[in-house]
C-alpha cells in the first residue's frame, strides 16, 4: 500500500469522536428546545378541577366535564363540539336554546376542556361510547336533538346510526363524512411528536383565531385555549385523533341515517375549506331527505363569525311543528 492511502489510525479515532460529540451535542439541544416549548406543565386531577369549579362525572374512560342548562322541564338539545375546541365553541348558542324553552346539555370531550386526557385510542368508538355513557348516567332517557359541528357533525351521525331510539332531531353543521385527511407527516412515530410538541400547538392556536375572525371575545378564547393545552395528555390525544379513524369514514352513518324518518338539518358556508362543497354535496346525497341551509361567504368558523343567523336557523328547526313555547 502507497504511504499515504489511508487515514492514520489515530485520526479515524478521531474522526469518530467528533462525529459522537457532535451527535450528542445536537441531540442535547433537541432535548432542550424539545422541553422549553412544552406547555403541558399543569396536571387536570381533583384538586385542579375544585379550584376550576363546574361538573363533572366520572365515567368508564375518564372524568367528563358538562354544563346542563335552561329550564328543567324543556326538552334537551346536547351539543357536541369539534376536535380542537371544547365546550365553550358553543357560547353564542346557548343563550338562544334556552330562552327558546330547551333543556342544554355540552360537554368536553376526552382531551379537550377540562375534562379527562386517558392514554387511550381516540377513535370513533370512544366518543360514542362518551356520549352514550353520559346521557345514561345523567338519566337522560327520552330522545334528545343532537346537534354537532365539525368532528361533532361526525360523533352525531354515528351516535344516531348506532342509536336512532335516543335521538329525536339532527342539526349538523359543516359536519366530517370522509377524506378529511391530516398530514401524512405526523403519523410517523417520534416525527409526528417532534412536530405536534414544537409547532404543532401554535398552528392549532392559529386555526382557532381564523375561526373566531374580529370576534369581540376572540383573545378571551385564546386564553382558555392556552388553558386547556397546559393539561398534560392534550398534544398526545390530538396525534391519536389525527392517527386513527376519528377523522374517517363516516359514508356508512350518513347511509343508516338517510334511511331513518328523522328529521335533519345540514348548515354550511360557502366558503369553508376544511368541509368542501364536494364532501356536503356527498352528505347531501346519502341524506336526501334533510334540509339544507347554505350561509352564504362564511368559513369553518360558521357558528362564532354568523351565531345570529345559525342560532335563528336551528331554533326555527327545533320549534318547528313541537310543543316548545318561545320564551320572550
Amino acid at each position: 500500500m502507497r504511504r499515504g492511502a489511508a487515514f492514520p489510525q489515530s485520526k479515524i479515532g478521531l474522526k469518530k469522536k467528533l462525529i459522537a460529540i457532535l451527535s450528542a451535542s445536537a441531540l442535547i439541544l433537541i432535548a432542550v428546545a424539545y422541553w422549553a416549548v412544552d406547555r403541558e406543565t399543569r396536571v387536570l386531577d381533583a384538586a385542579e378541577r375544585a379550584a376550576l369549579g363546574g361538573t363533572y362525572v366520572a365515567l368508564s374512560d375518564g372524568v367528563t366535564h358538562y354544563k346542563l342548562e335552561g329550564p328543567l322541564e324543556g326538552p334537551v338539545t346536547v351539543l357536541v363540539h369539534g376536535g380542537t375546541l371544547p365546550l365553550w365553541t358553543w357560547d353564542q348558542q346557548v343563550p338562544a336554546l334556552t330562552q327558546a324553552g330547551f333543556r342544554v346539555l355540552r360537554y368536553d370531550q376526552y382531551g379537550r376542556g377540562y375534562s379527562d386526557r386517558p392514554d387511550l385510542i381516540y377513535n370513533q368508538e370512544l366518543y360514542q361510547r362518551q356520549l352514550l355513557e353520559l346521557l345514561n348516567r345523567l338519566s337522560i332517557k327520552e330522545p334528545v336533538d343532537l346537534i354537532g359541528v365539525s368532528l361533532g357533525g361526525g360523533i352525531a351521525i354515528n351516535f344516531t346510526a348506532l342509536y336512532p331510539d335516543r335521538v329525536n332531531r339532527l342539526i349538523l353543521i359543516a359536519p366530517v363524512i370522509e377524506d378529511y385527511r391530516a398530514p401524512a407527516v405526523l403519523r410517523y412515530p417520534i416525527i409526528g411528536e417532534l412536530i405536534a410538541h414544537t409547532v404543532g400547538i401554535r398552528i392549532v392556536e392559529k386555526r382557532l383565531l381564523s375561526l373566531f375572525g374580529d370576534h369581540p371575545d376572540a383573545e378571551e378564547y385564546r386564553q382558555l385555549f392556552r388553558q386547556q393545552v397546559s393539561y398534560r395528555g392534550f398534544r398526545k390525544s390530538l396525534l391519536s385523533l389525527l392517527r386513527h379513524n376519528a377523522l374517517g369514514d363516516y359514508a356508512s352513518a350518513y347511509d343508516a341515517v338517510g334511511r331513518q324518518q328523522r328529521r335533519c338539518l345540514l348548515i354550511w358556508g360557502t366558503a369553508d375549506q376544511e368541509i368542501t362543497r364536494d364532501m356536503v354535496n356527498a352528505v347531501r346525497a346519502r341524506m336526501p331527505n334533510l334540509t339544507f341551509e347554505a350561509v352564504e361567504g362564511s368559513d369553518h368558523g360558521i357558528i362564532f363569525k354568523e351565531a345570529e343567523q345559525i342560532n335563528q336557523l336551528i331554533v326555527d328547526f327545533l320549534t318547528r311543528d313541537s310543543q316548545v313555547t318561545v320564551q320572550e
